[in-house]
């Protein structure tokens, strides 16, 4: 079976995505809340961007300040539906389906960017898992043939039959229990910034707020690079996994990972040295950094791409419609039963490396 990108993988033409019962921002904020609102989750939220001690931004706070003299100060009584939010795209990201073990079948985005004049830019990514269903499963292996089938057969769908088929599978998947993170990549302040945000215990009257954990597969350049403890042992637990860290097929420890990650438009990025790794290692595995930097935020996102994959006005940057092309490929794997798995990073055939 052929997928159809815009049928089985992305979604940003008008339709489901503008209605409002299928997806929105006040959706999505109900979901990542405990309230079935969101308005005191977000306030505590937008304030938190001025207030962590590794990086400090006042706009959101602002931002939502206004919103307070706009619509009161409680912020469990606000009209979410009323700011100025628009969902750019939902993602299947089935490709990041974890195959060992009894793992899932990856994740389902939802973007989400400001139209805000002072708010910009900034961009949210509301991530949920795709769990295992009964069929994903073969002989104890984990291969979620039966979820890829049901994305695929999607591309065999068109006018109203596609579109009430998108809504069940996008109920199915934007729940409560199956949301993870919301992940920002903003400008409110140069540099361009990248944060994750997942629920953490709360100081304050409500059951959990978000809070920045280090950054998936991103490593701390300035950190690694500092003479001391910490680089000494990056490069000699890089001496031991350096085959697995070329491939992208190796998780990133988090004491070498930071909690958010900056780049500054038309500023070259600080490049991870590798400087004291054994030359034996550097000669068998020539392309270890550059496999190492793209699989974190800043280096993928500035070597061959614009800062987002969809932008406000839902167009997608080239290197985006790439990765679209080889996720298709993915899935039509995946449905056939052949389980495989995707390496960390870009999943199309030989990205641009970082320089």
């Amino acid at each position: 079976m052929t997928v159809r990108i815009q049928a089985s993988l992305f979604w940003s033409d008008a339709g489901v995505v503008d209605d409002p019962s299928a997806v929105s921002f006040a959706k999505l904020m109900r979901l990542a809340s405990h309230d079935d609102h969101g308005g005191r989750l977000l306030s505590e939220w937008f304030h938190r961007f001025a207030t962590t001690p590794h990086s400090e931004r006042a706009l959101p706070a602002q931002f939502i300040d206004d919103v307070a003299r706009a619509q009161g100060a409680d912020p469990s009584s606000w009209d979410l539906a009323r700011l100025p939010f628009v969902v750019t795209g939902l993602h299947n990201r089935i490709d990041l389906a974890e195959l060992e073990a009894m793992g899932h079948c990856g994740e389902f985005r939802v973007s989400v960017a400001s139209t805000d004049p002072t708010l910009q830019p900034f961009h949210m990514l509301f991530l949920f898992r795709q769990p295992l269903a009964p069929d994903d499963t073969v002989s104890g292996r984990v291969t979620c043939e039966g979820t890829a089938r049901r994305w695929a057969r999607l591309s065999t769908l068109s006018g109203q039959a596609l579109e009430d088929a998108l809504r069940q599978a996008f109920a199915e998947r934007l729940t409560r229990e199956q949301f993870l993170m919301v992940e920002t990549v903003e400008q409110s302040l140069s540099p361009w910034e990248w944060r994750q945000w997942v629920k953490a215990p709360s100081a304050t009257a409500l059951p959990f707020v978000l809070e920045n954990p280090p950054l998936f597969q991103q490593l701390d350049v300035e950190r690694l690079n500092a003479p001391g403890a910490l680089r000494t042992d990056f490069l000699s637990w890089m001496a031991s996994n350096a085959a697995l860290a070329e491939a992208r097929r190796l998780p990133l420890p988090e004491r070498f990972r930071p909690q958010s990650i900056r780049a500054a438009s038309g500023v070259p990025r600080q490049a991870l040295s590798l400087a004291g790794l054994e030359a034996q290692v550097l000669t068998l595995h020539p392309l270890l950094r550059q496999q190492l930097e793209v699989v974190g935020c800043a280096a993928c996102h500035t070597t061959d791409a614009d800062f987002v994959q969809t932008r406000a006005d839902r167009t997608i940057s080239p290197f985006y419609a790439k990765e679209l092309e080889a996720r298709a490929r993915h899935l039509e794997a995946l449905a056939r039963g052949e389980a495989p798995t995707a390496p960390f990073g870009p999943l199309q055939a030989m990205p641009l490396l970082p320089p």
